[in-house]
């Protein structure tokens, strides 16, 4: 039978290690055997733990080697429940350090509650197997929209109204507001790239449900650096007042109906053949 209780913080399993390390399990023992990552055997138990702090370091050098020297063959998918963990750490990469690993798990925990309720928010852009780019797509309840737009605090706002609870599904009817969350690996060569693949994976996934008959709306966002509020505007998005005082967030809305923006072309002309 397998191992039932988790690790202590601060540490992996076994499996844990091998699977974030992308590599063959004997080669992992031998980097144990080296040195090269720390175990531990508790009292009275044969199987140990490894040293999240050694496991990860690793990891990292691995993606900037495999990210500095790959041709694209970057793939756009709906994410799968395997590929949360990945994201979580690309989203504490780009927008803060997870901390401790209680932090960690918390946040895990957030996205997996999301991902229960709606497996298709979540996608992944990936590079030889790596996470380099997520979107968040969320389905919400106007009570959600009305929280978001208000000036509410980005630090709340991502925890009450995207709260599992307000989160609907992709059906017709039910998906007129999504909010969007985007990121992109940052500080390899190839970051511009993966962010316009992510959002041209956007534009898709709008064209997919549409040939289901579920119409988006409205899409909101926010952001607070200049390049996403470039990329906004130019997107055609329209600036919503009042902006947060304490975090500087601009919040922002797209009427996927009314836009001229030629993106959203294909996307208007399947609505129009629905509502036809």
């Amino acid at each position: 039978m397998g191992r039932t209780s988790p690790p202590p913080k601060g540490f992996y399993t076994a499996a844990q290690a091998i699977k974030k390390l992308h590599m063959p399990r004997s080669t992992f023992y031998d980097m144990v055997e080296r040195g090269q990552i720390k175990k531990i055997t508790p009292p009275n138990k044969r199987d140990g733990y490894y040293a999240r702090e050694d496991v990860d370091k690793i990891a990292k050098a691995q993606e900037a080697f495999i990210l500095q020297y790959a041709t694209d063959n970057s793939t756009f998918e709906v994410a799968q429940e395997e590929d949360i963990d990945g994201l979580v750490d690309l989203n504490a990469e780009l927008f803060g350090s997870i901390g401790s690993s209680k932090n960690r798990e918390v946040r895990y925990a957030l996205r997996m509650a999301q991902y229960k309720v709606n497996s298709q928010i979540f996608h992944v852009l990936k590079q030889d197997g790596i996470v380099v780019g997520y979107v968040g797509v969320f389905p919400l309840k106007q009570e959600a929209i009305e929280k978001i737009t208000s000036g509410m605090a980005e630090s709340r706002f991502r925890t009450e109204a995207l709260a599992p609870e307000y989160i609907t599904q992709f059906k017709p009817g039910e998906a007129d507001n999504v909010f969007v969350i985007i990121g992109a690996k940052q500080n390899v060569k190839k970051s511009k790239f993966y962010g316009a693949r992510l959002l041209a994976g956007i534009i898709e996934f709008a064209e997919t449900l549409a040939r289901r008959g579920i119409i988006v709306k409205w899409i909101y966002g926010t952001s607070r650096t200049q390049d996403g509020i470039r990329t906004a505007k130019s997107l055609g998005f329209r600036q919503i007042t009042p902006i947060a005082e304490e975090d500087n967030l601009f919040r922002f809305v797209l009427d996927l109906q009314e836009t001229t923006n030629p993106l959203f072309r294909e996307y208007q002309r399947l609505v129009k053949e629905i509502r036809g």
